[in-house]
Order: C-alpha cells, then structure tokens, then sequence
C-alpha cells in the first residue's frame, strides 16, 4: 500500500505545538493511529531509526506519528529534564488531538523503546479513553530503580555520558524547513537555558520524591506486547512491570543489547516489526491474528548466537543455591567475615559497554591481582539454564559500595561476566542485593563463579569505604524443566532510510574543540552521513573519558562536535560535561558554544557544585 509521507503540528491546548512526522495509507477513509514521543528529532538524526518499523505499520492500515516532545526538533519550548508531568500532560492532549482527526477512527496505540516506552508507561497511567494497546521495549517505570543514574544506589560514572547526550540533543537547532521563521529564536532561547541535567540526578542521590514522582504505576490495563534484552538493564524493569501488569499481556525477551530487536548486533534479531504488526492488528483493528495463543513468555536462553527460545508460562522453577566457602562455591557457607578490597583496576579499557549490561569476557586474574574475593563452583555435570533474575544474599559490616558479578569459566579457564548487581552500603545488616536479569546456559563441564569487590570502577564511581560480608549465598533461579520450544519471525530486509556519503562537509575536517584529559581511559564515536530527506550532512563525533584520582576521587567528562550542513545553512555545536569529585561535592562544569555560518552566536562556560553526601 502506498504511504503519505508529511510533517505536521500537533496543537496544544495553551497555543504551543509539537512538531511530528505523520505517515498513513494513501487512501480515504480514517484507520486506527500510532503515536511514539521522543525527544531525538523526527525530522534528522532519528529518522533512520524511525524508517525500520514505522512505514511498514503506515502501509499496513495505521496513521504513525512520530512526534517530537516539547524541547526538541521543531516543537515549542525549552526540554529541562526527563519525564517531567509536563511532558505526560502534552502527549494525553496530542492523544485526543489525533483520535479526533478525519484520518483516524478513534483508537490509539502508543509505540515506544527507551524513553518513548518511558513516556508511553506514564502516558496509561492516566488512562486516556483512546488509548487501547501499547508495545514497549526498554523501558523502566522507575528511573532511580532502573536506568542509566543508580544501580541500588551506587552511582553509575556514565551517568556523565548520557548527560552529556542531552547537553548536546538540548544545544541543536530547530531546522528551519521544519520549524520556520521563528527556528533562530527558539534555538537561542535554547542554548540559554541548557544546563545539564545531572545536577539534578547528583541532588538526589536517594530514592527520593525527585524520584518517586517521575516513576510510573504498573498495574495498568492496556494490551501490553513487552520486549527486551538481555544484554541490556532494562530486562530487569519490564519484569518488574509483567509481574504487575492487569490486561492483556505477552513478552519477548531476547539476547539484544539496548536496541531494537530487528536490528540489534547480539543475535539471533527477530522480524520485530511484523510481531508488533501482529498486537496492532488484534487489539487496533480487532482482527483474529493469533496473539492470545503465543507463549505469555518467549525467551532466548543462552549465549549471543548460541542458546534456544523457550516458550514458557513463568519464568523459573525452583533454584540452585551456592555459598561462598572460602574461594568455592559449595552447598553451605562459612563462618569467616570476607573483608573486600576497594583496590579498582589500573587503566581500564573503556567500551561500548558502560553500564556492565552485556555479557562480556573478564580477566579474572587482575581482579585477583586487585583483592577481589573469587569462589568457583567445581565442574557443572550437565547444563543449567539460569533464568532471571539471580541474587546475593548476604550479612553485611561497614559501608561502601558492593559490587557483585556472576561468572561463566569455561574448561579453558576463559572467564565470561554473565551479570552484575549492586549495593551502596550504608550501614551494618542483612542485604539481598538483585543481580540484572539475565537467560543463560551455564555449559557441562563449567564452572560458576561469583566476584565480588568493594570498587566497581569504571563502571561505578568510586566510593571510599570499607566492606566485610558472611554468610553469602547466590540464589540462581532455574528455567523450568518443562519448557516448550518457541519460534520467532526472521527479520525482513530493512531499508536504507535514505542515507548516504556526506556532500557539503568534510568529516576530516571536523574535530572535537576540547583536548583530551591527559591519561583518561577513552571511548570515541561518530558518524556522518548525508540525508536526501532534508538534503543535508549530518556529523557527530563524541569522546567519553574517565580518570580515577587519589583519595578515591574519579572525574569523567563527555564532548561532542555536531555539524549540520547544506547550501544556505552551517551549523557547528560543541558541547562539553566535566564532572569531578572530591570526598565533600562533585563540580560539574559544562561549556557549550554554537556557531551559524561560522560565525559565533553563543558561548557558554559555567559551573556548579553539589555537595557529596551518600554516594
């Protein structure tokens, strides 16, 4: 079915409007909508992304909208924060605008992965009459329980890296082809009020109201299709939300990492928009597709391209229970008090993945080397297949962050991290500390490992501190014995979005402005491309660095230099987020400087501090 391409406003009820990207059928007559909110410009930088799923819901029957939340692209305002009510507000207004339209007959489904999901769960919180089906992946319904700022309550160090994400998504112009006349005028007002949101998250660094107030309910009853992965944190959350969810419900857990399941690197993807397409149609358009027969759990189980989907009606059937006995892991624990090292690795290697959420190969013996506590379990007799989600229990003394990571070591000796929890100790009891959920098959002939160390550097900010533990016991669920065997879609042929080589820019031409931190471990990463959409080059280089420093001090900083170029409009923004602590605050110091037709229309150097208390 041919597909009507546009971009439109969606009005607002106090006169702002919101900028979207519509697409639908080619023919009369009104059909059901899908609406996605995010804050990553429909018209640009997440149209490639956008080009994977939404045309062919669009040529299926369905009027898709992506629309740009208020802040960003070419919709009215400032954007200051994540998922403030505001945001929530506006996207129930755009909800009844679009059920109103002629295109529309009146029923809504609201699509979302990442922080759409993130909306799209606060959105059915409120109940809007139209809404009536959701598909959601990578979400959480509590940003302090589950998300990029806290892993329990030990500070993730890329908290930093994704500030400085929105520090730069909050310094980009509105295109003018998209927004008009008044574009210059609201990206000015912009690049004034762009303070990086970390200072808010380091605030409050409880599970406070700041908190509590953004999370969502998730006793909701929308037909719910919920997917992740397993490589990614957010598994953990929609978990959480399938225990609690009241209507109609399936959920799809993969081995992804925090992308789209259809085209994430960690295999085996599935036809992840056809899935989609299938809950559309039942629950949309009310036809018979099926759903209600799947599994209520398809689950890969296993390794990247190694493992098998399961089809089950739980997740786990009984556990597997080892004790820290000296350095084993047997049946019964010891007596001894486990003093833990808060000694971090020198020089650490600095990868895609920040959060620890992928299962990646580790190299036991430097922990060793550093004073981790390691016990193996002796070889496994036969396969075991762990489903999520595992945990550590155990007597704790003193205060400091306690990191615990599970472990796969094969006959070989080579030692794979499978999952990885954390605690920010702050006084003498018993704690049970959740490891992120995790499928996996623990080979005969293995051996189960469990780490654990008082320094989760880099991926935690460093916290002095001292840590002693007795009575340790990992409980790892298992996956029933009676699971069935699942099939899932292959991905179809995926378009190209329209992208190609750079025309009006040189990529060697363009460099981040900030010089490195002399002896930071880094992760660099950019693209540049030319889109026929908007006949522009697009380029994004960024550099992520970290330095631990004396008295358990740490300082982390994010860079960016993002070029927009076409006849008649260039565009340079450099952005830069430094944080740095001491054992009082953490000073957080931000720059961001914007140019148009290389001439210098803003310059910002700024800085605060925000005092150290529990993290």
């Amino acid at each position: 079915m041919d597909i009507l391409d546009s971009f439109v406003f969606v009005p607002l009820p106090d006169g702002r409007r919101l900028s979207a990207r519509l697409l639908r059928p080619a023919v009369p007559g009104p059909v059901p909508a899908i609406l996605e909110f995010a804050p990553y410009r429909t018209l640009d930088m997440f149209r490639g992304v956008h080009d994977m799923a939404l045309p062919r819901w669009a040529a299926a029957g369905y009027a898709v909208l992506a629309i740009d939340i208020a802040g960003s692209g070419a919709s009215s305002g400032v954007l200051r924060d994540e998922y403030l009510p505001g945001e929530i507000d506006d996207a129930c207004a755009a909800i009844a605008w679009v059920a109103e339209q002629s295109w529309c007959n009146g029923a809504v489904g609201l699509s979302g992965f990442s922080w759409s999901a993130f909306t799209a769960l606060r959105v059915a919180a409120r109940k809007p009459a139209a809404l009536k089906a959701m598909v959601l992946g990578g979400v959480s319904e509590d940003g302090w329980r589950t998300d990029i700022h806290y892993l329990g309550g030990a500070l993730y160090t890329a908290q930093v890296d994704w500030a400085g994400v929105m520090q730069m998504f909050n310094a980009l112009p509105p295109d003018p082809l998209q927004a008009g006349e008044g574009w210059r005028a609201l990206w000015l007002e912009r690049l004034e009020a762009n303070r990086p949101w970390i200072l808010p998250w380091l605030t409050n660094p409880a599970h406070d109201d700041y908190w509590t107030s953004k999370a969502a309910a998730v006793t909701g009853d929308v037909p719910l299709l919920l997917y992740g992965g397993f490589a990614d944190k957010y598994t953990t959350s929609a978990l959480r939300i399938a225990r609690e969810w009241r209507g109609p419900l399936r959920t799809i857990l993969g081995p992804w990492e925090h992308s789209l399941p259809h085209t994430a690197s960690r295999g085996p993807r599935i036809g992840f928009p056809e899935e989609a397409l299938r809950w559309w149609d039942r629950y949309l358009k009310g036809w018979n597709t099926g759903v209600e027969d799947d599994a209520p759990i398809r689950m890969w189980c296993g390794g990247p391209e190694l493992g098998r989907w399961l089809a089950l009606d739980r997740l786990a059937d009984g556990a597997m229970t080892l004790c820290v006995n000296s350095d084993r892991l047997a049946k019964e624990p010891d007596a001894l008090w486990h003093r833990l090292s808060h000694r971090a690795l020198d020089n650490p290697v600095l990868g895609n993945d920040l959060y620890e959420d992928a299962p990646g190969a580790i190299l036991l013996d430097a922990y060793r080397d550093a004073g981790a506590l390691i016990a193996l379990s002796e070889p496994l007799p036969g396969d075991v297949e762990f489903a999520p989600s595992a945990s550590l229990s155990c007597e704790c003394r003193g205060s400091g962050n306690l990191i615990a990571r599970l472990i796969d070591i094969g006959p070989d000796g080579a030692a794979t991290r499978v999952t990885t929890g954390a605690l920010n100790v702050l006084s003498d009891g018993a704690v049970t500390i959740p490891l992120q959920a995790v499928a996996w098959t623990a080979r005969a002939g293995h051996r189960i490992g469990l780490m654990l160390t008082a320094s989760g550097w880099p991926t935690f900010w460093p916290k002095a501190g001292e840590i002693s533990l007795r009575g340790i016991r990992l409980n790892l669920p298992l996956v029933p014995a009676q699971a069935g065997e699942a099939t899932l879609r292959t991905p179809t042929k995926l378009p190209r979005g329209g992208m190609g080589i750079p025309r009006w820019l040189d990529p060697n031409g363009e460099a981040i402005a900030f010089a490195p931190m002399a002896g930071a471990s880094v992760h660099n990463a950019g693209s540049a491309y030319h889109l026929e959409a908007t006949g522009t080059d697009y380029l994004t280089a960024s550099r992520f660095e970290v330095q631990s420093l004396p008295m358990d001090q740490a300082v982390a900083a994010k860079s960016y230099r993002v070029a927009f170029e076409r006849p008649g409009w260039s565009i340079r923004i450099d952005t830069r987020l430094e944080v740095r602590s001491t054992p009082e605050a953490f000073a957080i110091r931000w720059t961001h400087m914007a140019k148009e037709g290389g001439k210098e229309v803003h310059c910002t150097e700024r800085q605060a501090f925000v005092p150290r208390s529990i993290v």
